[in-house]
């Protein structure tokens, strides 16, 4: 190998460099990035309240975005009663189940019997 491709070498390759060429390539240490502390979390309210301190120079479409933003909770809402209602009417329909089924055997033992 000849000398300039020998250079070439040490530096695409770093581990072949000298030792003292390691020491004054390596990088300084970095200070630690504190985590950030960002709250995403918007009420309703709070951004209607931003909607209604702009007054009526609001733009419709944010408008028409407020309103549909509304309706969407409205519905998230209802949804998550329903999905309670459903919740208790499947349990009771399953103990009324393993209520007939009890039954059904104790008629059949009675009947053996």
């Amino acid at each position: 190998m000849d000398p300039s491709s020998q250079s070439k070498s040490s530096r695409l390759h770093p581990d072949n460099a000298a030792p003292s060429d390691r020491q004054s390539s390596s990088s300084p240490a970095l200070p630690e990035i504190p985590p950030a502390e960002l709250d995403l979390t918007f009420s309703l309210d709070s951004i209607i309240g931003a909607q209604g301190a702009l007054g009526n120079n609001a733009d419709p479409h944010a408008e028409k975005v407020m309103k549909r933003a509304s309706n969407v909770m409205k519905l998230t809402q209802e949804n998550e009663k329903l999905k309670e209602e459903l919740r208790a009417m499947t349990a009771r329909l399953e103990a009324a189940e393993r209520k007939r089924l009890e039954l059904t055997k104790q008629q059949q033992s009675a009947g053996t019997s």
